[in-house]
């Protein structure tokens, strides 16, 4: 597994970019938001926790960016309105997006799947909050994404991209996190759909990030289990910077144009797992059927044809 490192001195290449974010507030949207701010982008970001994010707005103001401007707006992922909002916003004040990341994110609320479920209880609808936010909230995020990204970028000259808040349970068990973990799932799902149809169209890179626990609010509960155990935690600050990485760098000598990545970090250390992923297919499907699941891919192109027989 080819290992990713952050550059953190391509930052600057973000001077003067419209970047778009949702949970800009805490955790890894937040420090997001610090880095673009220090790098001197135009950050508009997201989220739901109103009082968090002005006084973040508030602190960075006063450190008084002579060329870096920030805006927050109230955004309920889960509400497709929300997201529309916020990129409207950027683009009536910038003429373009740049960059798009989808950070929000929430963790298990409760057990679908609780053993004291019986015939009586079974009967309640439980909360979709999970998938709400975290797939369907993330789908529409992308898909608004990819409209703003692509005005007045039709030559694809213009470097664009969308990065995606995955996890480590975007490709790996976890078990317990039952309605999580398929939500995360779609992160990287979603990533694979569009990654070849996005770059072929409109010159659009589309990357995940898949990191394993993050000492943020959200993981709290789960911090004495991985210490205890002596299992590398992330900090926040080191996950963006993978995040601002993706989206500063568009082409690696190594690796080539940044986009369709796969990047899990652990411990502040990245991995980029997609292509080893592929090549290891042979192994893992067999020789006959890594043929015939490349003549579909080949059938299938960038993917236009399910829905306008392109």
């Amino acid at each position: 597994m080819p290992k990713f490192e952050p550059v953190p001195s391509s930052f600057s290449n973000l001077k003067g970019k419209v970047v778009v974010l949702t949970g800009g507030a805490h955790g890894v949207g937040e420090a997001v938001v610090r880095f673009l701010y220090a790098a001197g982008a135009h950050t508009f970001f997201g989220d739901i926790d109103k009082q968090a994010c002005q006084e973040l707005v508030d602190g960075l103001q006063a450190e008084r960016s002579s060329s870096a401007s920030l805006c927050y707006v109230h955004v309920d992922v889960s509400k497709y309105e929300d997201n529309l909002a916020l990129f409207k916003l950027a683009y009536e004040k910038h003429g373009r997006v740049d960059h798009a990341f989808s950070i929000a994110g929430v963790t298990e609320r409760q057990n679908w799947f609780e053993p004291s479920l019986d015939l009586k209880s079974v009967e309640i609808p439980p909360s979709t909050a999970v998938l709400d936010v975290n797939l369907t909230g993330l789908c529409y995020f992308a898909r608004i994404a990819t409209v703003y990204l692509r005005q007045g970028n039709v030559d694809h000259k213009q470097d664009k991209s969308i990065c995606l808040l995955g996890s480590i349970a975007s490709f790996k068990e976890q078990a317990g996190l039952f309605i999580y973990q398929p939500s995360k799932h779609g992160v990287i799902g979603l990533m694979r759909s569009t990654r070849k149809m996005l770059h072929h169209e409109y010159g659009i890179r589309i990357n995940t990030i898949c990191p394993s626990l993050i000492n943020t609010g959200m993981a709290s509960h789960m911090y004495d289990l991985w210490t205890g155990r002596g299992l590398p935690v992330n900090e926040a600050r080191e996950v963006a910077e993978y995040v601002l990485t993706l989206a500063s760098i568009p082409k690696s000598p190594f690796v080539g144009t940044l986009t369709g990545l796969a990047v899990y970090v652990e411990g502040g250390k990245g991995w980029e797992i997609e292509k080893d992923l592929d090549k290891a297919e042979v192994h893992w499907l067999g020789e006959e059927n890594t043929k015939g699941v490349a003549k579909i891919e080949e059938a299938l192109g960038v993917g236009l044809s399910w829905t306008t027989n392109k």
